[in-house]
């Protein structure tokens, strides 16, 4: 939204104050909606929702690989104790203890056993490395996500505060206008002006037209324009109409 025109000495002088505040005020309503509703705001609060999703992923996919790391281990521990065992059955089938060779048939089944267990523990101990070192890609690819959206959110952050510092100075400026506008009006004329605005909005207060007769958006009638012609200039009245703020 462009910034308002200041108003010079003799448009000043020429507007009644009340018409200056309740421009202001409109303009300062528009200002504050657009602030709110910057579309800046949106995108900023869609990439913290992106971001926030990445970081469940990334700690989803971080349970899952120390989940498969701690089975790969497990496996690993297990075909390491049926290893041993089987190394030790080894050492008695060939230490000359055992000459029977029924038990020497039986030894070396159960040895062939512990090696068949053993190799099918060390398969799937390498597959649950493979599925962790995906895991770990996975991974890698989703911090790479984040890391970009943490540029982007950045980014968003400053441009959005910066709207924000421009619309604020805005708002700063007409502030100040509107409190000297206020200073030029009779301080009850200002104080109707603004319980009837909850009403009325941006034409609270309108401008007599000595010509027309119509001073808001009702017509008037013609005693109530003759009454209005015999105030002075500068008068605030009461619409007897719509209860609007008429001004001479």
């Amino acid at each position: 939204m462009p910034e308002a025109a200041p108003l010079d000495e003799e448009s000043t002088d020429s507007v009644h104050p009340l018409l200056e505040i309740q421009e202001i005020d409109t303009e300062t309503e528009q200002l504050e909606h657009r602030r709110a509703t910057l579309p800046l705001r949106r995108d900023l609060a869609a990439a913290q929702s992106e971001q926030r999703e990445l970081q469940d992923q990334i700690e989803t996919v971080g349970l899952q690989r120390l989940e498969v790391l701690t089975r790969q281990k497990r496996l690993e521990d297990e075909a390491a104790i049926i290893q041993a065992k089987a190394d030790k059955d080894d050492n008695r089938l060939y230490s000359g203890e055992i000459t029977a060779i029924r038990d020497l048939q039986a030894l070396q089944d159960e040895i062939a056993g512990l090696r068949s267990r053993q190799g099918v523990l060390e398969e799937r101990a390498i597959e649950a490395l493979v599925e962790a070192e995906e895991l770990s890609g996975q991974a890698e690819a989703l911090e790479a996500q984040r890391a970009a959206g943490d540029e982007k959110v950045t980014v968003l952050e400053a441009e959005l505060a910066a709207t924000e510092a421009s619309i604020d100075e805005q708002l700063a400026a007409l502030s100040s206008t509107r409190t000297e506008a206020a200073a030029r009006a009779e301080a009850s004329s200002v104080a109707t002006y603004e319980r009837l605005r909850q009403t009325f909005g941006p034409s609270t207060a309108v401008p007599f037209d000595p010509s027309s007769g119509c001073g808001c958006p009702q017509q008037m009638p013609a005693v109530e324009v003759a009454r209005i012609k015999r105030c002075a200039e500068g008068e605030v009245l009461d619409c007897a109409e719509c209860g609007r703020l008429v001004l001479r």
